[in-house]
C-alpha cells in the first residue's frame, strides 16, 4: 500500500510547481509507463490506494499509474535534428502532447517557448508517453530569439498570410534544405516571436478558417520526412 507520505507526493504532482520541486512525473497508463521506461521509479494501481481515483487525473481512471524522472534533454539534442520546430505560445497541452509524438514520427526535435508544460498529465497522454524519448527544450522568448540570429537552419514560419508560399509536394526548397527550423504559433495568437523567416501556409477550403496547428504540423513534417526518405 501507497504510505501517506508517497499519496501526497503524486497528489503534489498534479500541479506544475509540484512537478518542478520534486522533479518527477505522473504517468497514467501502461502505454504511457512502457514509453517512458527506465525513467519510471514506481508504480502503483486501485489495489495500492483507496484513494487511486484522487491520485489520478482523468475522468476514468487508468488501470496503473506511476511517478517517472521527469527526462532532461540538452540543445545538442535538438540541433542533431534536421528539422526542428519550435512551438511559440502553444497553451494547449492536448496540442503540445499530439506535436511531440508527431516529433518522434517524423524525426524531429522541439523547442518550447512558453507553451502548456511537458509534464502535464494531458501533454504525456497525447503524446503517447514519448515526451520522454522525444528531445525538447524550454526555452525563454529572448533565449529563442538570440538563438535564432545565430543558428545556420533555414527559419520558415508556419502561418497563412499575405505573402505566404503553398506548401506542397513541389516545395523544394523547404524539402530539399538540409536543416530547417519550422516556427508555429497558436491558432488564436499566430506567431508572436518577432523573428524573421519565409512563411508557408497549406492551402485548404476556404470555408474553414484554419487548420488545428497539429494538423498543420502534421502536413509539414510528413512532407519533410517522405522527401529525406526519397518517396517525393
Amino acid at each position: 500500500m501507497l504510505s501517506h507520505r508517497q499519496e501526497k507526493l503524486i497528489k503534489s504532482l498534479h500541479t506544475e510547481k509540484g512537478r518542478e520541486k520534486a522533479k518527477l512525473w505522473l504517468v497514467e497508463g501502461m502505454k504511457c509507463l512502457e514509453s517512458a521506461g527506465p525513467a519510471v521509479q514506481l508504480r502503483f494501481g486501485p489495489e495500492d490506494s483507496h484513494h487511486f481515483t484522487q491520485l489520478t487525473t482523468t475522468d476514468t481512471p487508468p488501470s496503473i499509474a506511476g511517478l517517472a524522472v521527469a527526462p532532461q534533454f540538452q540543445l545538442n539534442d535538438i540541433t542533431t535534428k534536421k528539422t526542428i520546430l519550435v512551438l511559440d505560445h502553444l497553451q494547449d497541452p492536448g496540442n503540445v502532447g499530439t506535436i511531440i509524438r508527431l516529433a518522434k514520427a517524423f524525426n524531429a526535435g522541439l523547442i518550447l517557448c512558453e507553451c502548456a508544460d511537458p509534464g502535464n498529465s494531458k501533454v504525456i497522454r497525447s503524446s503517447a508517453g514519448l515526451v520522454f524519448t522525444t528531445p525538447w527544450i524550454i526555452m525563454s522568448p529572448q533565449m529563442v530569439s538570440e538563438w535564432l540570429t545565430e543558428t545556420d537552419f533555414i527559419i520558415y514560419r508556419l502561418e497563412n498570410r499575405r505573402g505566404a508560399q503553398e506548401l506542397n509536394a513541389q516545395s523544394s526548397k523547404f524539402l530539399s534544405a538540409d536543416k530547417i527550423i519550422i516556427v508555429v504559433g497558436s491558432e488564436g495568437q499566430g506567431i508572436k516571436l518577432k523573428v524573421a523567416g519565409q512563411a508557408i501556409a497549406i492551402q485548404h477550403d476556404p470555408s474553414v478558417d484554419s487548420l488545428n496547428v497539429a494538423t498543420a504540423v502534421a502536413i509539414a513534417l510528413f512532407l519533410r520526412y517522405q522527401k529525406n526518405n526519397n518517396k517525393l
